[in-house]
C-alpha cells in the first residue's frame, strides 16, 4: 500500500482582511490533485489498446476516439482528486488534520513517480463548483486536444501514458482560468513532482515546513508506502 498525506498547513494571511488591518474569518477550501506513474506504464500493452490497435485504424477519427477511451479509462486508475472546506480561518492559522493526516493519495502499490498540487483557496461559490468541473476535465475541450493529430500520438512510445500524465496540466489550466478574475482567492499553491529514485526510494518521505510558491502557506506532508512479498505455497 501507499499513501500521500497533508499533516499539517499554516496560513499566514487568509486573504479576507482589508489592508491587514482586520484579521477577519474566511472560508477555506483545500484542492489537491495527485498523479502517480509507474505501475501504470507496465499496463500499456493491455487488451485496452497498443499502438498496433490505433495503426489498424485506417480512419483518424476513430483513431482518435479509440485513444481517448483508453486514456479516459487509464486515468482512473492513475490520478486521485479530493476537496475540504474549512470555515473560520484566521490569519496566521495552522490547520491539523488528526494524527492520521489529509490523505489525499492511496494506491496497491508505490508509484515510480508522483505529481503532487495543492491548492488552498479562499472559498466562494465558483471555486466550490471547481470540484464539480473536475470530475468533467476528462471530457473536455482542452483534454481532447491534447494529441492535435493522431499521427501525433502515433510517434509517442506510450501514448495512454502520456495522456493520462498531461491530464494533471489540464486541470492545472482549468483552475488558473478560474483565479484569474479575482487574484485575491488564491490563498496558497503547492507542487512537488517526485520520484522513487531520489525522493522515497524505501517508500517513505516526510517534510515539515515546506513554502509554496506563494510564500504564504507551509505544508507538513508525509509519503508512506509498502509492498507485500508474493508468498507462493508449494
Amino acid at each position: 500500500m501507499f499513501y500521500a498525506r497533508i499533516n499539517k498547513i499554516k496560513v499566514f494571511d487568509n486573504r479576507e482582511g482589508f489592508l491587514g488591518i482586520f484579521n477577519r474569518h474566511a472560508e477555506l477550501r483545500i484542492y489537491s490533485y495527485v498523479a502517480g506513474a509507474g505501475y501504470v506504464s507496465e499496463q500499456i500493452q493491455s487488451p485496452q489498446l497498443s499502438l498496433a490497435d490505433l495503426m489498424d485504424l485506417q480512419d483518424e477519427a476513430a483513431r482518435r476516439q479509440k485513444l481517448l477511451e483508453a486514456v479516459l479509462a487509464d486515468a482512473k486508475h492513475f490520478a486521485q482528486s479530493y476537496s475540504l472546506e474549512i470555515n473560520r480561518v484566521k490569519d496566521n492559522q495552522t490547520l491539523l488534520f488528526g494524527e492520521s493526516g489529509l490523505v489525499i493519495y492511496q494506491r496497491d502499490t508505490i508509484p515510480d513517480k508522483l505529481d503532487i498540487q495543492l491548492w488552498v483557496i479562499e472559498s466562494d461559490e465558483d471555486i466550490r463548483n471547481f470540484a464539480v468541473d473536475a470530475d468533467n476535465v476528462l471530457n473536455s475541450d482542452e483534454f481532447k486536444g491534447l494529441f492535435t493529430t493522431v499521427e501525433t500520438a502515433l510517434t509517442i512510445a506510450n501514448p495512454v501514458v502520456a495522456g493520462t500524465i498531461a491530464v494533471s496540466g489540464v486541470v492545472v489550466n482549468i483552475l488558473r482560468r478560474k483565479l484569474r478574475n479575482n487574484k485575491d482567492d488564491l490563498v496558497g499553491y503547492w507542487q512537488d513532482s517526485l520520484n522513487r529514485i531520489e525522493h522515497y526510494p524505501h517508500g517513505t518521505r516526510d517534510r515539515q515546513d515546506v513554502y509554496d510558491t506563494t510564500g504564504n502557506i507551509l505544508v507538513d506532508y508525509t509519503l508512506f508506502g509498502f509492498e507485500n512479498e508474493l508468498i507462493i505455497n508449494g
